[in-house]
């Protein structure tokens, strides 16, 4: 890579989204009047999220919710844990009324690297103008939302860049070049 391309990509700072991610936001559920039901809040988390998931191949493995002491109430706020190949997604549960209606959303972003890196060598080659392929690891990635994780962008000549993608608070992700 000659130095101007060198320079050239990793002085690119473009913020771009790319939907490599994959999440769960704002669905509703009910848990049952009269007492919860946490095994069917488990299953329609991962029913949720093997919908969510079916674009990377994946499915849930299980869900585990926190057996409460007292009834939930309006207002009361709980983790659930879903696992994904080894890999664990939180999933913040919010109890809407006294009569068991809830609603649940993704804490972390679901990354499957190769399809991820796949994605940016497509995006990053487009944005600094010529050939570029990007790696980010193999198999899943859980980033929480609102931070970021690395990958490198190698050029035919040997030359690098960081890109960084950023978990977004939407549900999708971003990436940018940045300086190493």
């Amino acid at each position: 890579m000659s130095v101007s391309r060198a320079s050239r990509m990793t002085r690119l700072l473009g913020l771009a989204t790319v939907p490599m991610a994959l999440a769960l936001f704002g669905c509703n559920a009910s848990i049952s009047i009269g007492g919860p039901d946490y095994a069917a809040l488990e299953r329609d988390i991962a029913t949720e999220l093997d919908t969510a998931y079916a674009g990377i191949d994946r499915t849930v493995d299980s869900v585990t919710c926190p057996r409460l002491a007292d009834d939930p109430k309006a207002g009361d706020t709980f983790l659930c844990t879903a696992d994904v190949d080894g890999s664990t997604v939180r999933v913040e549960v919010v109890v809407d009324d006294d009569e068991g209606g809830v609603r649940f959303s993704t804490l972390d972003l679901l990354f499957d690297l190769p399809e991820t890196a796949s994605g940016l060598s497509t995006d990053v080659s487009a944005q600094v103008g010529f050939p570029v392929t990007v790696d980010c690891g193999q198999g899943l990635k859980v980033v929480a939302v609102g931070s970021t994780f690395t990958c490198t962008a190698l050029d035919n000549n040997g030359g690098t860049a960081t890109v960084e993608m950023t978990a977004r608070p939407d549900g999708e992700s971003s990436w940018q070049l940045v300086d190493r």
